[in-house]
């Protein structure tokens, strides 16, 4: 009895966790999606986000157009894929727990849904075509390539503060990642592709989506039964 108890509680506690995780995303896109509408009829917004293009076109060098063209690739599907392999070769190799796994496929399931879905119902113009240094398709509303790279390269931190003892290695990988974030972003601007406020819109609707996740599965992660083995660096 006390087990069908025990389970009976667990099972509702996931469909709880479950509950409130699609409520927060619907909640999370909602907000995206309505301010993408705001930001697409704001003159002023609009005026903003054509300051910063024409400032940032041009101070445009032909070595930081191919060093642009270079760090866009870091918010493709790309590094996206190459870090899905990541996770479940530590996941064999018993370094990370397997719901970490699980809970990266959620993480970037609710940012592709979240971002694909803000594009086709805001359908906020891209800059213009002579602008762009680089083929770019669909909507500017958020921009993709900077939600990717937050979720890869905040998964990539994460694992390196789960399997490494040494904390100076900890805060590296967390400097890079925001370093490497920052640099996707401003690509998408540089290369014409994307507005000011449309990498700004993915920041803070996948951040918060990272947070979310982060408060309701850390324990989860943590109690996971196999516990993996940190990695010593000198």
């Amino acid at each position: 009895m006390t087990d069908g108890g025990e389970g009976g509680c667990t099972r509702r506690n996931r469909l709880v966790t479950a509950l409130v995780l699609i409520l927060a995303w619907a909640a999370l896109t909602g907000i995206l999606i309505a301010v993408g509408v705001g930001v697409t009829h704001s003159s002023s917004v609009n005026a903003f986000d054509r300051h910063v293009t024409s400032v940032v076109v041009a101070h445009r060098t032909p070595a930081l157009n191919a060093a642009m063209k270079a760090v866009t690739w870091l918010g493709s599907w790309v590094a996206l894929v190459a870090t899905g392999i990541l996770l479940v070769i530590l996941a064999y190799r018993r370094r990370i727990p397997v719901v970490a796994v699980l809970v990266g496929v959620v993480a970037w399931a609710g940012e592709s849904s979240g971002v694909t879905l803000a594009k086709h119902l805001v359908q906020r113009p891209r800059p213009p075509q002579d602008l762009r240094l680089v083929s770019a398709h669909g909507w500017s509303w958020p921009s993709g390539h900077t939600a990717v790279a937050i979720v890869v390269f905040t998964t990539l931190a994460l694992v390196v503060a789960a399997i490494v003892e040494s904390s100076a290695y900890r805060t590296l990988a967390w400097v890079v990642a925001v370093v490497a974030v920052a640099a996707v972003a401003f690509s998408r601007v540089e290369l014409g592709v994307h507005w000011t406020t449309d990498v700004v819109a993915s920041t803070i609707f996948v951040g918060a989506w990272l947070v979310l996740l982060f408060v309701l599965f850390a324990s989860d992660v943590r109690q996971e039964h196999t516990t993996p083995k940190r990695v010593e660096v000198a």
